[in-house]
């Protein structure tokens, strides 16, 4: 008898267990924002990638990438191109050097007295004209935070934060006038490929939140990604790439693979397997969005440091801007095949 009241007991206990209301949880919970739906991308053909041993490498550049072995490809070819782009890296200040190099760079070709702010809107469909503009003045640089909404900032695209982990430092951008930093957080934090005009209020909406797929103008997605805009995303694509690349293999071996891609974004099919660390989504808009005038514009600037106008020339050239389907080379994914600049 008394056994059989045991189990009675225990059925109780295991049915009331059961029964209890799992929408007030014994902890208060983070909210998550909705994980988009998988998209499995259609299959690409291989045939369609280049073989680099066909490239045509344009004069005013091929000087620069004439120690490269265009036999190889893969992860060969990336480590050939990060050790180009590194040892051509010759870093330059945040102050003044990044301010006054934007102003050549990112200089808007409507309006020579302006510059062109990233993840801008076309004025037609900005709803806030101040925040969203597309393009300022050269002169109305940061001052103070009371004025940020109606001045622009330097927007580090792979937001510094992204960069930090249990062991390795956020990226570091030293202000302070004429600092030239040598650590590779502070390399990477002044890194001009890696930089960009920008509202300083969208750059504070932008904060560190993640890069996720979207379409139209750039905003958020939820509380922790965001969409660069149709516009900027090939721009974004490329920046990355080129951070991916340059700061894989250092000198402190603590910041190996500082600047992984998928540290800075949200892959779009989150169940293929991440080759070399590289997300689909930076090849996806790679392909999608081609390189324009004002990411030429900078490469020649940053590529050419002889050229005296040039005072706060970089010295090294993104890779994947002369030729956006290096990147295609190296990672394959031919289902988002990008221009090939380089053909005979």
């Amino acid at each position: 008898m008394i056994k059989r009241l045991s189990i009675a007991l225990c059925l109780s206990l295991l049915a009331f267990s059961c029964s209890k209301d799992e929408s007030t949880p014994d902890k208060p919970t983070t909210p998550v924002d909705p994980k988009p739906p998988v998209v499995v991308p259609p299959i690409g053909n291989d045939k369609d990638i280049p073989d680099p041993k066909t490239f045509v490498i344009p004069e005013e550049y091929s000087d620069y990438y004439k120690d490269i072995d265009w036999s190889k490809t893969g992860m060969e070819l990336k480590r050939e191109l990060a050790t180009l782009i590194t040892k051509t890296h010759k870093s330059i200040s945040y102050t003044p050097g990044i301010w006054e190099a934007i102003r050549y760079t990112d200089e808007d070709p409507e309006n020579k007295d302006n510059v062109l702010l990233i993840y801008g809107w076309p004025d037609k469909d900005s709803k806030n004209s101040t925040i969203q503009q597309r393009s300022i003045n050269k002169n109305l640089s940061y001052d103070t935070d009371a004025n940020r909404h109606k001045r622009w900032e330097r927007e580090h695209v792979f937001a510094k934060s992204l960069a930090k982990t249990k062991d390795q430092l956020a990226l570091d951008a030293n202000p302070r006038h004429g600092y030239i930093g040598t650590s590779i957080p502070e390399i990477a934090g002044t890194d001009a490929h890696n930089l960009r005009s920008i509202n300083g209020s969208w750059n504070s909406t932008r904060s560190n939140k993640k890069f996720a797929d979207g379409k139209g103008n750039s905003g958020s997605l939820g509380s922790y990604n965001w969409y660069p805009g149709d516009e900027w995303k090939g721009d974004v694509a490329r920046m990355m790439l080129y951070m991916h690349i340059r700061y894989e293999v250092n000198k402190d071996p603590k910041y190996d693979r500082y600047t992984n891609a998928s540290k800075v974004g949200v892959p779009i099919n989150s169940r293929a397997p991440l080759t070399d660390s590289m997300i689909d989504l930076f090849l996806k808009w790679n392909a999608e969005d081609p390189v324009s005038e004002i990411e030429r514009r900078r490469n020649e600037y940053h590529g050419n440091p002889q050229n005296p106008e040039f005072r706060y020339s970089q010295g090294n050239r993104n890779p994947f801007i002369d030729n956006p389907s290096l990147a295609n080379v190296i990672w394959r994914m031919p289902m988002y095949m990008a221009e090939n600049k380089w053909k005979k």
